[in-house]
């Protein structure tokens, strides 16, 4: 009875509206099909006692119009049906499969009929209260595939309803490829979406075990409750984690939504700190998410189904919370800026979903997703906010003690400056001889370097600048020396820096006066001079000052650890005292060594000896002869100096020549050996034996302006021709001062003396230079010469200097022959004259002729020559 009463209220109600909805035609064109207003009916069943055979028998008076492309009836228990007609008109003789798919997986009964001529051709039943394998299709909405036949009339109806909570009916028919393309674009759309949600939350972890704080473990469950609550509402929960559970999908939405409130509002309080802002208002948020406990306890342990409930308790915070937090971000809260951007995202994403769920809206695109986006947008501003309040904690934390510690800081600051005071010097600001000692001790004890080199840098003449342009300008020229040299230093092999500050790095050390010190390792002594050498040069270009041009004069000197001492008191004193020797002897660079040390007692003892024995002639020349490589005719002789000492015995001319250099008795010394080598010379012609003698001369000969003036009156009054002198000098001493050298060399080239550069190749003297010299003569040292049967580096070297030599019109000697197989190779190369060990030992002024006479005697009755050591 009750059913017929039914059927006839529904035939009286629905007399007024009557409705043909249009046919849906279906073709091979039409891949995604959204059925739109005209071509649905729907019919809204109060009572759920309508069935399909009802409609069947009274179909056309039952359905009424639709509003919308999508069918949607907000909050209602009711059953809903809803009908639409479709043809197949493919031009096929086989029935095709299209899908129906209803795009909202919140339905708890989900019944399809698929109709022809009035009579139910096929039925299906998949709502989300039957397992997910129960489906035909598995999908996170509801999806069916219908088989129809080419050009026949079908009608679809589609039975739902649920409990309470919102119905929507957007339905869709598919072609197969097409739909696989649609879901494999929002899976990759939900996928990135969930993604974030999971992204933030290990992030947000990690901060949480990072720094202990409940207010991220609070926003990690927040972001769960929510992805939980998305999962529902997208269907992906039911798919992925409960299919087999389709009783809990009457708690997945209620429930975690009610958890998001719930955590969302315990994070916002720890997150803006609203106690510290409002104590009230954070009362309010504890109140409000109690009640948010309550729902969810209710619907968790009670059979009521509170959508509209907890759908008003978000909608009532989404309202008090913003305007708590835009008080507190007035009152000065930094992170509620964050927050409540994040929350009006996301405000505006639930309101507009809400708004389709209550058909205040259409469902669209913007609508359906808006949720989505605006949670993804709050989840990443939030976590921004989050990373901000570390900093911000961390800033406030460093500020504190900051100024706790002030006082101990300016405290420290002080010392700081008074030990920079202390081991700085005060107008350059470089490293001070306190700060220097103490470094290099500590390379030393450390054994960090094999080798150190000490190098003192003093400038002559800045006395000059101090008294005429004044002691503070000259402070200020002295800072722009000192950063030139310090720059110099910087690009010197093996420099050590002594230190680094906010002025830059510093190589130089200034350790008294006007004395600078630099430090090189693991350079060996001879690439040390060589480099102090060029660096000279660069040191006293013109300095240019408030428009004046200044000339700098510098002198260096140089000590080496081990060798000069083990420590850095040693180093320094050493160091010092080769500076002193330089200044005494007018010399740019000069190196430590024993017999230049003034305090030096055997120094001491030989200097006034030395002196004693060239005016006493105690002193002796030795001659070692040179042979023509063409002719093996003796052409010359070098000649030698010898002392034995009558306490110390034989003295090294290592030690005592460079003695006599650094404190002017090199130019009596000199003289005197001039004076008993041309002696020799007459001795020698009067034998019948008529070439040249080699002399060495020093540097300090070349800066006296009476040499050339005295060799030449000597040599006339012992009556020795000048074009039988040979003059032989170092390239050290060349270069010491290159344009005084070349100018007394030139007086002593046009005066008829022959002029030799001897130990070439071991200098560094520039090719320019060289061709410019008046030089008659190379020797090449012997250190390219004894092993030159065996190194071909040796032979390139010696080679190269012969073709140079010759190039300039040159002689070339080899010194340093020491067996008969370098003698004929270098015959073969062309060598000149040579000299050693093989052909005969520097010998005394006696033996010297005796050897000459038998050596010729040999010669002459050899056709080959057999040369042997003199005896």
């Amino acid at each position: 009875m009750k059913k017929i009463i039914l059927v006839l209220w529904a035939l009286i109600l629905g007399a007024g509206y009557c409705h043909a909805e249009s046919l849906t035609l279906l073709n091979d064109t039409a891949q995604v099909m959204p059925l739109q207003h005209h071509q649905l009916a729907v019919f809204e069943d109060p009572e759920d006692a309508v069935r399909i055979d009802d409609i069947l028998s009274s179909r056309h008076l039952r359905f009424s119009d639709v509003r919308d492309d999508t069918i949607n009836l907000g909050h209602t228990a009711s059953s809903i049906w809803a009908r639409f007609s479709v043809r197949d008109t493919q031009n096929v003789d086989t029935t095709q499969s299209w899908l129906l798919e209803i795009g909202y997986p919140l339905l708890q009964r989900v019944d399809i009929f698929l109709v022809s001529e009035n009579r139910v051709v096929a039925q299906y039943q998949i709502g989300y209260a039957r397992k997910m394998d129960t489906r035909e299709l598995n999908h996170r909405f509801f999806v069916q595939p219908l088989q129809l036949e080419p050009n026949k009339d079908y009608q679809v109806y589609v039975n739902v309803m649920r409990k309470n909570g919102s119905v929507q009916l957007p339905l869709k028919l598919y072609q197969p490829a097409a739909f696989l393309k649609s879901e494999l674009k929002a899976n990759y759309i939900f996928g990135l979406f969930f993604g974030i949600l999971v992204a933030m939350m290990v992030y947000n972890l990690y901060l949480y075990f990072a720094v202990s704080d409940r207010t991220y473990l609070y926003y990690i469950f927040y972001i769960a409750s929510v992805s939980m609550a998305f999962m529902t509402t997208t269907g992906y929960g039911y798919l992925l984690l409960w299919d087999q559970y389709p009783g809990i999908n009457e708690y997945a939405l209620q429930i975690p939504s009610s958890l998001a409130a719930i955590c969302g509002l315990l994070f916002a309080r720890k997150f803006i700190k609203i106690k510290r802002y409002n104590k009230r208002l954070d009362q309010l948020a504890l109140a409000m998410a109690g009640m948010g406990i309550a729902l969810a306890l209710t619907r968790l342990f009670t059979h009521f189904f509170l959508s509209e409930a907890i759908t008003l308790y978000i909608a009532v915070i989404s309202i008090v919370m913003p305007a708590i937090a835009y008080w507190c971000w007035r009152q000065g809260s930094r992170p509620a800026a964050f927050f409540l951007l994040g929350w009006i995202l996301l405000l505006i994403g639930s309101v507009l979903y809400t708004f389709s769920l209550l058909a205040i809206l259409p469902i669209n695109a913007i609508t359906a997703n808006a949720v989505c986006v605006g949670a993804a947008m709050e989840t990443l501003l939030l976590s921004l906010g989050l990373a901000d309040r570390i900093n911000s904690e961390r800033k406030a934390r460093y500020q504190a003690l900051q100024a706790q510690h002030g006082a101990m800081v300016r405290l420290q600051e002080t010392e700081n400056r008074l030990v920079h005071r202390a081991l700085h010097n005060g107008v350059t600001g470089l490293p001070n001889r306190t700060l220097l000692r103490s470094l290099l001790d500590d390379a030393i004890q450390a054994r960090k370097y094999e080798r150190l080199s000490l190098v003192l840098v003093n400038l002559n003449n800045f006395h000059e600048f101090n008294k005429t342009l004044g002691h503070s300008i000259g402070d200020a020229i002295l800072q722009q020396i000192a950063k030139r040299i310090n720059d110099i230093c910087s690009k010197v092999d093996g420099i050590v820096k002594l230190e680094s500050d906010i002025s830059g790095d510093h190589y130089l050390a200034a350790i008294e006066g006007v004395t600078f010190a630099y430090v090189v390792a693991n350079i060996d002594a001879e690439n040390v001079l060589k480099q102090a050498a060029a660096q000279l040069h660069t040191i006293e270009h013109p300095l240019e000052f408030q428009g004046l041009t200044l000339d700098i004069d510098a002198t260096l000197s140089l000590a080496h650890y081990p060798d000069h001492g083990d420590n850095s008191e040693h180093l320094i004193r050493n160091a010092n005292i080769a500076l002193e020797a330089a200044a005494g002897s007018n010399e740019k660079i000069a190196e430590y060594a024993k017999g230049i040390d003034p305090y030096n007692e055997r120094r001491i003892s030989l200097l006034g000896e030395l002196r004693h024995a060239i005016e006493n002639d105690a002193l002796q020349l030795h001659f070692q002869p040179q042979i023509n490589l063409s002719t093996n005719a003796v052409a010359g002789a070098e000649v030698l100096i010898r002392w034995i000492h009558p306490e110390y015995g034989f003295i090294s001319p290592a030690e005592f020549i460079p003695l006599a250099e650094r404190t002017g008795v090199i130019r009596a010394l000199t003289y005197w050996v001039c004076r008993q080598a041309f002696c020799f010379k007459t001795d020698l012609e009067k034998l019948g034996y008529d070439f040249g003698l080699s002399i060495h001369i020093s540097a300090r000969n070349l800066q006296d302006p009476d040499f050339k003036r005295r060799i030449c009156e000597l040599a006339a009054e012992l009556k020795t021709p000048l074009d039988k002198i040979v003059l032989e000098l170092t390239e050290t001493a060349v270069m010491t001062d290159p344009d005084e050298a070349m100018r007394m060399m030139a007086e002593l080239n046009s005066a008829g003396i022959r002029l030799s550069i001897d130990d070439f190749g071991t200098g560094y003297s520039s090719l320019s230079y060289l061709k410019r010299l008046p030089v008659d003569e190379l020797k090449i040292d012997r250190s390219f010469v004894m092993e030159l049967t065996g190194n071909r580096d040796d032979q390139l070297l010696v080679r190269t200097t012969l073709n140079m030599g010759h190039n300039f019109s040159m002689a070339v000697v080899a010194e340093g022959v020491e067996d008969e197989q370098t003698l004929n190779l270098l015959r073969e190369m062309g060598c000149d004259l040579a000299q050693g060990y093989h052909i005969a030992r520097p010998m005394a002024g006696k033996d010297f002729t005796v050897w000459l006479a038998n050596y010729q005697q040999s010669l002459a009755a050899l056709t080959k020559p057999q040369y042997g050591h003199a005896k």
